[in-house]
């Protein structure tokens, strides 16, 4: 029975002249069923679960689930990586088309359309509940929802306590409603100390939505959804975690559905994380949606169809190797049989007889090749201009705690030349993740070794350098440091954040000429760092020049005012022109939003002091003094 919605790739390519799109509205001319009550939606994607690890041993509550529900053996991701595989999600459509082609560098465009815009227009309360950093609602994933819950204090947070914020908006929210968790205990550093404790874990707080949803009458009547962004490959082709390959490990994700009127079953055939939203929507609508890439699979779902017949692809990608190293970015192309790798080496592999894709066959089947080729390079070619987002400073560095070293751009001596094969490279890629993770559990000199190795193995990475020289930063050897970073600029003067870094360490070994004009780099292109306008003020105020200094940190508040720091310049600056009223203002926001910097604490007793207020003054001497005991005097905390 052919999937009802999706052409052939062979008639695409030859109808579009190898144009990537694949249109579904209104497809094969099916009438849309006859208007009835929409049903209510839980979307649930666990991050980096393998599809493999979904085992009554594992995951009780999933089996449990799994039993009432379609199991899809075969569903594929678009991308080893978090941010571009919810926004394919989210989307229906792949990254070319989305411009989110990796975690960090990305933004949603502003005119991307979503369904979660598609079931707003038709009336549903739109939630989101998600687990880290790595989608926090400034690349864009928050279009349509009424709440975005991503209030997390540090890089993650537990999936017992999304599941409970996301249980209580269910529990209050208007019929039909859309919500969508995420959890993301599977993901690499593995707090639980491997990583099927944390797939336990993740299970656990499914089973606490699960509950939930029964105590509130509303599990028979909701279509449900479980699937992952991608998988962890565990040592497979080296790989220890994820985003470097495009093996299965990673690729295949599970995805478990369960929908009113659908019985349960096994689903054997290929289907792709770009056809979950179009699937879903139809379910719980009756009304056939569109998607850019993605299909519906509703009507022979609710017909009781498990298998369809052969001939359409799955396509993914990673762009980390380039965008985090500047190696080779990978693509492929699967079918039900074959996967075709993109990469200055390219791959080619039989499914039905070598699963594990251990055995090469690219030139043995070179027309096979070729022309999965061509369809890879086809739906490869970018149809939406890349929206690059400007992270700020202090969410790249939770997002470095997760393992993402972070965006740089190809240096300029390295454009149109042949760019390293991944395969050739994963000692460096593991040496340096091993570091990252060494470095979150505070073994800095652990971290530095390891650094140490992969530099030896590659010596032009600047990202690598980058890392060196973040990692002196933090032991407080910024004489060492300062090479470091300097080389990482040498081997790519457009790194900004290397150059953000290298002006820290110069400003620590007193260099603070060569320190100012690093940060006029990095605001020239980056205006939006709000770090470097308020580090430029500290130097303008170290040399008592406090109109410039304020003039420089408003800019900073401008862009970011919750940003604590600014704030206490300010402070600081109106004390000492005995602005007191204005002090006070400055210095109770900088305490407020952070409420353990002992220094704008010790700043605000001063400023309570100099306007005549002692009990305020003794209060804010006593917390500076509790939090860091540099603060105190003889007296205890009161100055």
């Amino acid at each position: 029975m052919p999937r009802i919605g999706r052409r052939r790739w062979r008639d695409v390519l030859v109808a579009a002249g190898a144009a990537a799109a694949v249109s579904v509205a209104g497809a094969c001319g099916r009438r849309p069923a006859a208007p009835r009550q929409p049903a209510s939606i839980v979307l649930v994607t666990i991050d980096t679960l393998r599809a493999d690890h979904v085992t009554a041993r594992l995951t009780p509550a999933l089996d449990r689930f799994a039993k009432e529900a379609v199991v899809f053996d075969q569903a594929v991701t678009v991308a080893p990586l978090t941010l571009p595989a919810h926004a394919s999600l989210l989307t229906g459509s792949y990254p070319p088309r989305t411009g989110v082609r990796d975690n960090q560098v990305y933004t949603l465009p502003a005119d991307a359309a979503t369904y979660t815009s598609f079931l707003k227009q038709r009336g549903y309360a739109t939630a989101a509940f998600v687990s880290a950093v790595v989608l926090d609602h400034q690349f864009g994933l928050d279009r349509g929802f009424d709440r975005y819950d991503d209030e997390i204090a540090g890089p993650e947070r537990a999936g017992a306590e999304t599941v409970s914020r996301a249980a209580q908006w269910i529990g209050s929210a208007a019929r039909p409603f859309f919500v969508w968790i995420h959890l993301f205990e599977p993901h690499a550093p593995y707090r639980t100390g491997s990583y099927e404790g944390e797939v336990t874990a993740a299970d656990a707080a499914l089973a606490a939505l699960f509950d939930a949803l029964k105590r509130l009458n509303a599990w028979n009547d909701v279509v449900v959804s479980v699937s992952a962004d991608h998988g962890e490959s565990l040592g497979e082709h080296g790989e220890k975690t994820h985003g470097f390959f495009l093996y299965d490990a990673t690729l295949r994700i599970p995805w478990i559905l369960k929908a009113p009127g659908v019985s349960a079953r096994h689903a054997p055939q290929l289907v792709r994380i770009v056809d979950e939203m179009p699937t879903i929507v139809e379910l719980a609508t009756g009304s056939p949606p569109s998607a850019a890439d993605g299909a519906s699979l509703a009507p022979w779902l609710r017909r009781g169809g498990t298998q369809t017949t052969g001939g359409d692809v799955a396509y993914s990608e990673t762009l980390l190797p380039r965008d985090q190293f500047g190696w080779s970015a990978l693509s492929s192309v699967r079918t039900d049989t074959l996967k075709y790798i993109e990469a200055p080496r390219p791959e080619l592999y039989d499914l039905a007889a070598d699963p594990g894709e251990t055995i090469n066959i690219v030139e043995s089947r070179a027309p096979e090749a070729a022309r999965l080729k061509r369809i890879a390079a086809a739906i490869a070619r970018p149809s939406a201009a890349p929206d690059r987002d400007r992270t700020d400073p202090l969410l790249a560095e939770k997002l470095m705690s997760l393992g993402y070293v972070g965006y740089s751009p190809a240096a300029p001596d390295g454009e149109g030349r042949a760019l390293a094969d991944p395969k050739d490279r994963i000692e460096v890629y593991n040496l340096t993740m091993d570091a990252l993770e060494e470095s979150e559990k505070g073994d800095v000199l652990r971290a530095l070794k390891k650094v140490g190795e992969a530099e030896k193995r590659d010596p032009n990475v600047a990202q690598i350098e980058f890392l060196k020289g973040t990692l002196f930063g933090r032991m407080g050897r910024y004489d060492q440091a300062v090479p470091a970073l300097e080389r990482s600029v040498e081997l790519n003067p457009r790194y900004t954040a290397a150059r953000f870094r290298l002006a820290l360490a110069l400003l620590r070994v007193g260099r603070a000429d060569r320190a100012e004009q690093a940060l006029r780099d990095v605001v020239n292109e980056q205006p939006n760092d709000f770090r470097a306008w308020h580090n430029l003020a500290a130097i303008a105020y170290s040399r008592g020049d406090l109109d410039e200094a304020e003039k420089l940190e408003r800019k900073a508040v401008a862009i970011s005012p919750t940003y604590a720091e600014a704030w206490n310049t300010l402070g600081a600056i109106a004390l000492v022109r005995r602005q007191t009223d204005v002090a006070i203002d400055a210095l109770t926001k900088a305490t407020t939003l952070n409420p353990k910097n002992a220094q704008a604490f010790r700043n605000l007793s001063m400023a309570f002091r100099a306007a005549g207020d002692a009990p305020h003054a003794l209060a804010a001497a006593d917390r500076a003094c509790a939090i860091d005991r540099q603060f105190c005097t003889t007296t205890g905390g009161r100055q």
